[in-house]
């Protein structure tokens, strides 16, 4: 079992990666522009954007320069799709709080998240970086459309 600690500041979306004690990568959400980097040991991934208003990221490999999957988003039917080296993996909520969260393939959980406000841990059964830091993406990705969301609420309440 592979097990990864995070921390970050409050209202921060960077991400220090520790694995005993030891920095082993990071992951910083660029809010205000169309993509994200993550970086753990030695996988590094661009998460982009296709379309401003299209639900679907590409995942880039930037050490071979080349896409290698794409995270697909549907908040109406609930959960979302990574597809990675060909493979497909779903991303769910676990608890009403979202302060848990897992991938899975086929029913299968592989990978767990667990988060507070500043510190979260990693439990993963698979040894795939790259689908490690797909699960921290997608759930910045939902956090950072709910703060948006909610800031829209209180300006049009407001008005």
């Amino acid at each position: 079992m592979i097990k990864i600690n995070w921390k970050k500041d409050f209202f921060s979306s960077k991400y220090a990666l520790l694995s005993s004690n030891q920095n082993i990568g990071e992951f910083n959400q660029h809010s205000f522009s169309n993509f994200s980097i993550g970086k753990l040991n030695d996988t590094k991934l661009k998460f982009k954007k296709k379309v401003f208003f299209n639900s679907e990221i590409d995942i880039i490999d930037l050490t071979l320069n080349k896409p290698i999957g794409s995270i697909k988003f549907n908040s109406w039917r609930g959960g979302t799709i990574i597809s990675l080296n060909g493979d497909s993996y779903k991303w769910n909520h676990d608890n009403f709080w979202n302060s848990k969260w897992s991938i899975s393939q086929n029913q299968k959980r592989l990978i767990h998240y667990k988060s507070s406000t500043k510190t979260g841990l990693i439990e993963s059964s698979v040894d795939n970086e790259s689908l490690i830091l797909c699960g921290l993406f997608v759930h910045n990705y939902y956090l950072l459309s709910l703060i948006i969301l909610s800031a829209l609420v209180i300006i049009i309440s407001t008005s």
